[in-house]
């Protein structure tokens, strides 16, 4: 799978972590529309919007269900990323929000039996593809649909995982490849630092 490279600048210098980058001052994340009006639902079918980023940390990462390698190793990597901080408080550990980048396929239903795969914790997310489109854009997030012979198609899209600070403003950048274990060691050193 070919994948873009997520387009972030830094705004201001920013502190070198062991697998990305902190953002200092964090930025404010831009506007997800509300549903029913074509914004954002959860697995659940329930709305998703800025309101539940809000009072407690978030990694998010943007990917679809047919991904035949990234998104899961991705998913799994983010599961044991998990448990490697199940002995913070439970208003420290972060959800995981998977964010569809292919709104024809992944429905909600198919959202919740792929998230739960990896974990009965994680929230998979979904909208009308222009909104995906242009909320990942807005992210830095490149996504390209591309038809294939036959009616078909493949999705190519950034590898980065976001973390999302509890005033929901994005708070530190990770770009592929990533691992587990310094993405929990970073995790731990953003929080602790109370920023």
């Amino acid at each position: 799978m070919l994948l873009s490279r997520a387009l972030m600048q830094p705004v201001a210098p920013a502190q070198p972590l062991a697998s990305g980058t902190l953002l200092d001052p964090p930025r404010a994340l831009p506007a997800m529309p509300e549903a029913p009006e074509g914004g954002f639902v959860d697995q659940d079918q329930q709305p998703f919007d800025s309101e539940r980023l809000q009072e407690r940390w978030s990694l998010m990462f943007f990917g679809f269900t047919s991904c035949p390698d990234i998104c899961p190793m991705t998913l799994g990597m983010l599961a044991q990323t998990e448990k490697l901080l199940a002995d913070l408080p439970a208003a420290q550990r972060p959800q995981v929000i998977l964010v569809s980048v292919d709104a024809q396929r992944d429905t909600p239903a198919q959202l919740s039996s792929y998230v739960k795969f990896f974990s009965p914790s994680f929230t998979g997310i979904t909208a009308p593809q222009d909104v995906i489109e242009d909320f990942a854009r807005q992210m830095g997030v490149v996504v390209a649909i591309t038809p294939l012979e036959g009616g078909g198609y493949t999705v190519d899209h950034s590898a980065s995982i976001f973390l999302v600070d509890p005033q929901g403003a994005m708070r530190a950048l990770f770009s592929a490849p990533h691992t587990a274990a310094q993405l929990a060691e970073d995790y731990r050193r953003v929080i602790a630092a109370g920023r």
